[in-house]
């Protein structure tokens, strides 16, 4: 099953406690194809290097790594206007491209739209129940 990680899943899970953390260690990358496209993937990198400079933050490394060698990366085709926050749309381009079921978010601009072109956009809590609970 394909899915997309947001940015603020990945960094709540990959520098703080909580569900976002346990969603993150407990994907079994068998079962769950974590897609991204270049402009994801940038976009990743820039957010954890801007943590990773303030010593209040704590990057669990081994957990980035687990996670950054299972990612699939898609090939970016489509460029629709959706979201109303323009920065978000990549993640609803890429699921469409990637042929993805879910987006995992904690973004109330992409939450609102719930589904997409049979995307579902659900919150952490939501997938975690369904799928690894």
């Amino acid at each position: 099953m394909r899915i997309l990680i947001d940015t603020n899943i990945l960094i709540s899970g990959l520098f703080f406690h909580g569900l976002p953390r346990e969603l993150i260690e407990e994907l079994d990358f068998e079962k769950f194809q974590v897609c991204i496209n270049d402009e994801i993937f940038d976009e990743y990198r820039t957010q954890i290097d801007k943590k990773v400079l303030k010593p209040k933050y704590h990057l669990d490394r081994e957990l980035r790594k687990r996670f950054f060698s299972n990612l699939q990366s898609f090939e970016s085709i489509s460029d629709l206007k959706i979201c109303r926050d323009p920065k978000d749309d990549k993640f609803i381009n890429c699921a469409i491209d990637a042929k993805a079921i879910y987006i995992v978010s904690g973004d109330n601009d992409l939450l609102t739209i719930k589904n997409f072109a049979g995307i579902e956009i659900v919150t952490a809590r939501e997938f975690y129940d369904k799928y690894l609970k």
